[in-house]
């Protein structure tokens, strides 16, 4: 009688650890929509002041910054990612998702598998380390940004500027809700980051929540003044010195 009390106890346990576990990942999967995120190196330096920033030599363009699911994080502190999960997505991971701020580009996958990626793991296309580091790279080449603003006329450049509606414009087909983001400096607006919102199924026009920007550097990009698009230069923090 205890050997059959103690296998229904074990049983019980499994079951209940089960349905804790898959309502957990259900909570998980909570979310509508993603942001894929897009970096422009040329300027990205301009906001910091007190952290060594600087541009990898083999960086010539638009660089990742993350594929977020919106409003969840951290959902498997278990869950650590291993240089084995990416050892073959190494060199284009280097070329267009590298740190730019001083930090092992490594730690930084880390830290965004680990913020972001297990959360978004409970979708079949993210289901893993490697599905979502591969992921995000395909999308970089989707929404090639640089394609689009050189098709559009739209160069670097230290003296000459852009309105908003010519960014939008060019960047039309990524939908209605793509966000411009600019650094204000010295009475200029500065392109610094795009943002791409996407569904859950990775298509486009999800219409994520308003983000309170009150503490960042960043600001949504607006019509009421012309947009700087600046160059890579020597001087990463000031690179129209």
């Amino acid at each position: 009688m205890a050997l059959y009390t103690g296998i229904c106890l074990v049983v019980l346990y499994a079951l209940t650890a089960t349905a804790a576990a898959q309502a957990d990942m259900k909570d998980r999967c909570h979310w509508k929509c993603l942001t894929f995120a897009q970096l422009w190196p040329g300027s990205f330096c301009m906001t910091f002041s007190n952290i060594r920033c600087e541009i990898p030599k083999h960086v010539d363009s638009w660089t990742i910054h993350g594929l977020w699911p919106d409003g969840k994080r951290f959902c498997n502190a278990t869950w650590k990612l291993t240089q084995d999960d990416i050892g073959d997505l190494w060199a284009d991971l280097h070329q267009y998702w590298p740190s730019l701020i001083n930090e092992d580009a490594f730690k930084f996958w880390k830290k965004e598998w680990s913020k972001h990626g297990t959360c978004g793991a409970c979708a079949d296309s993210m289901s893993c380390p490697h599905k979502y580091f591969s992921l995000v790279l395909q999308l970089r080449t989707k929404f090639a940004i640089d394609a689009a603003f050189s098709a559009a006329g739209i160069i670097p450049s230290c003296n000459n500027s852009y309105t908003f509606d010519h960014f939008h414009s060019a960047l039309s087909y990524l939908g209605t809700h793509v966000n411009l983001q600019c650094f204000n400096n010295k009475k200029r607006q500065i392109l610094m980051q795009v943002k791409i919102p996407l569904s859950k199924d990775l298509s486009l026009g999800c219409h994520t929540p308003e983000e309170n920007f009150s503490k960042s550097y960043y600001k949504p990009c607006t019509n009421k003044a012309e947009i700087y698009f600046y160059p890579f230069t020597h001087h990463p923090y000031n690179p129209c010195s």
